[in-house]
């Protein structure tokens, strides 16, 4: 099996939307055969609406590279980051999807639904997009810079495909930690969201820290060490990220526990200092 790794071939599957699909439908098929032992009825899922008696923790990977580079941040410090239950066992939402499928849904109730909505994801995980295809009304668009399975291929420091004011909803999470140029992608958000558009944007933040600490130099361990992800480019402070957007010429809404509800964090499994931030064209 190892020899067949280093082989030409093998790489070139490696990089084929055959390898692809085959490793999604083996996670797929995983996922069915452990969900009974979550099933209950003590939580549910806001995306794929199963009741559970719990939802999955992180996984061990992540404690492994955490504990090898000794990343300064520990976990518990992070915001909107629920360790005990990350996942969903059924559709693999993680939680900060599905605080986004809460805000959503609720955002969805003053749309018309006679009308289209241009919606534009980055980076997308495969249970969010499903959620969103089942609205008649909003025409959901895919988009990274690399990844071979989006709908679009986009810079999103250059999207000249988009055209000023013409898209409705972004939704871009946990991606602008790894964009070098993150105040030309911040403006252009700006420069694409309709007058009365909005933008998800979330960005791994730590309670208590508000300066953002970026270093180009710093190599893939002590980015490991300082911004808690080998190809993350900083560390985000919260004052600083809501500066840095609103200088883009973006307002923020910074929604949280108060807005949705200690019950509904509770039974979404959403951690109590997780914020959700909204941005809109000023």
């Amino acid at each position: 099996m190892l020899e067949m790794k280093k082989t030409r071939a093998y790489r070139i599957y490696r990089q084929s939307l055959i390898y692809d699909t085959v490793r999604n439908h083996g996670k797929v098929v995983k996922r069915a055969m452990r969900l009974p032992r979550y099933l209950g009825s003590a939580y549910q899922c806001p995306i794929c609406g199963t009741g559970l008696r719990a939802f999955k923790p992180i996984g061990q990977s992540y404690w492994r590279d955490t504990e090898k580079f000794g990343t300064i941040h520990p976990a518990s410090a992070l915001e909107t980051f629920n360790i005990a239950a990350f996942y969903c066992p059924r559709c693999d939402a993680s939680d900060r999807e599905r605080l986004t499928a809460l805000y959503l849904d609720r955002a969805f109730r003053s749309l018309d639904p006679g009308r289209s909505y241009r919606l534009i994801e980055f980076a997308p995980n495969e249970a969010l997009p499903k959620w969103l295809k089942r609205f008649a009304f909003i025409a959901y668009r895919s988009a990274d810079l690399s990844r071979k399975t989006v709908d679009e291929r986009i810079d999103l420091t250059a999207m000249d495909r988009y055209a000023d004011r013409s898209v409705d909803i972004i939704l871009c999470s946990h991606v602008l930690e790894h964009v070098p140029e993150d105040r030309k992608a911040m403006a252009e958000i700006r420069r694409v969201l309709k007058p009365d558009g909005f933008a998800v944007l979330l960005v791994p933040l730590v309670i208590g820290v508000d300066e953002t600490h970026e270093d180009p130099s710093l190599d893939e361990a002590l980015r490991w060490k300082y911004f808690g992800m080998g190809d993350h480019v900083r560390q985000y402070g919260k004052r600083d990220f809501i500066a840095r957007l609103q200088s883009a010429g973006l307002q923020i809404e910074q929604l949280g526990i108060d807005y949705f509800g200690a019950e509904t964090f509770r039974r979404a499994g959403i951690a109590d200092n997780s914020v959700l931030y909204v941005a809109r064209p000023r």
